[in-house]
C-alpha cells in the first residue's frame, strides 16, 4: 500500500501485515457515487458522453457493454424495483478488471486483486478520464468492498479453525448428528468507525447462490465473508481527495479481516504447506 499512513481501527496494529498468496477473495470494489447532474438528467445526455468516454477507457478496457441497472426497494410490504437507467460497462481483456458507469455512480471492481496499489493506480486512472467526458462537481459517497468466499472441499467444515467463534453465527451450533444440516444462514453486523460505516455480513450460502451479481456461483456450498466499508461527505471530483478516502475505507475493512481471523486461516491461504 505504498507509504500512505496505515489506519488499523480494530486492531490498533500498524505493524503486522497479512500477505496471502492463495486469498479467498473473489470481489474487491470501489464505488464513487455523485447527486443528480444537470448534464446527466436524461438518457439522450448520458448516452452522449458515453462514445468519447469509451474511447480513452478502451487503451484498458477494450471490452464495451450495456445493461439496465435496477435499483430494489426492501420494506414490510415487500421488494419493490425501478429501472435506473442504462448501465455501461468496460472489461479488461482477461475479464478480471471492471468498470461500470450509471447516470449517479461509477464503480471499479476486479476478481484477481493483487493489492492497493494496483487498485488505486486503476482509480486515478478512471477518475481522470470521467474528469475529462462528464462536468462531476463532487462526490457524496466512496465505497469500498471486499468479499472472500470459502467453497472448496473441506473449508466450510473447517471454519472454527480459520475465523473467530464471533463471526460464525448458526454455523458455530454443533448439531448432535446427520439428520439435520444448516442451509443458510447470512449474519450482519454494522459497524461506526469516525465518520464511515463498515457492514459486515458472513454466513453460509447453499449452492448456485452468490453474494453479489458480479461474482459467479459455485455448485457448492459455501462461507462468505463480505466487508463494505463507506463514508458519506461531499469530496471534490480530484484523485487527491477521492483516493486517500478510499485507502481509509480499505484500511478499515482490511483490519476488520485481520481482527477476525485466526493463524489457521493465514496458514492455510499464504501457499505454503
Amino acid at each position: 500500500m505504498g507509504n500512505r499512513d496505515k489506519y488499523r481501527p480494530f486492531t490498533g496494529d500498524d505493524q503486522t501485515s497479512i500477505r496471502l498468496a492463495e486469498a479467498p477473495l473473489d470481489l474487491v470494489l470501489c464505488q464513487l457515487r455523485w447527486p443528480t447532474l444537470a448534464v446527466l438528467q436524461t438518457e439522450e445526455q448520458f448516452r452522449s458522453v458515453v462514445p468519447e468516454l469509451g474511447a480513452v477507457l478502451a487503451r484498458g478496457y477494450p471490452l464495451q457493454s450495456e445493461t439496465r441497472s435496477i435499483n430494489y426497494l426492501i420494506s414490510p410490504e415487500g421488494i419493490a424495483s425501478n429501472d435506473a437507467g442504462t448501465m455501461y460497462r468496460w472489461s479488461s481483456l482477461d475479464d478480471s478488471w471492471h468498470i461500470t458507469l450509471t447516470r449517479q455512480f461509477a464503480t471499479l471492481y476486479c476478481s484477481r486483486y493483487a493489492g492497493f496499489d494496483e487498485l488505486q493506480a486503476r482509480l486515478r486512472f478512471l477518475i481522470n478520464e470521467l474528469r475529462g467526458a462528464i462536468e462531476i462537481p463532487f462526490v457524496d459517497r466512496v465505497g469500498v468492498r471486499y468479499v472472500n468466499r470459502l467453497s472448496e472441499a473441506g473449508q466450510t467444515d473447517s471454519l472454527s479453525d480459520l475465523v473467530k467463534p464471533e463471526v460464525l453465527g448458526y454455523k458455530g451450533l454443533p448439531l448432535a448428528g446427520q439428520q439435520a444440516a444448516l442451509r443458510e444462514s447470512i449474519n450482519q453486523a454494522t459497524y461506526t468507525v469516525g465518520q464511515a460505516i463498515l457492514i459486515v455480513r458472513s454466513g453460509v450460502m447453499p449452492p448456485g447462490q452468490t453474494p453479489d451479481p458480479a461474482v459467479e456461483a459455485v455448485t457448492t456450498e459455501s462461507w462468505i465473508l463480505d466487508l463494505d466499508a463507506s463514508q458519506e461527505e461531499r469530496l471534490l471530483f480530484d484523485p487527491d481527495r477521492l483516493i486517500p478516502r478510499a485507502g481509509r475505507l480499505a484500511d478499515i475493512a482490511y483490519d476488520y479481516f485481520k481482527y477476525i481471523v485466526t493463524g489457521g486461516y493465514i496458514k492455510r491461504f499464504s501457499g505454503s504447506d
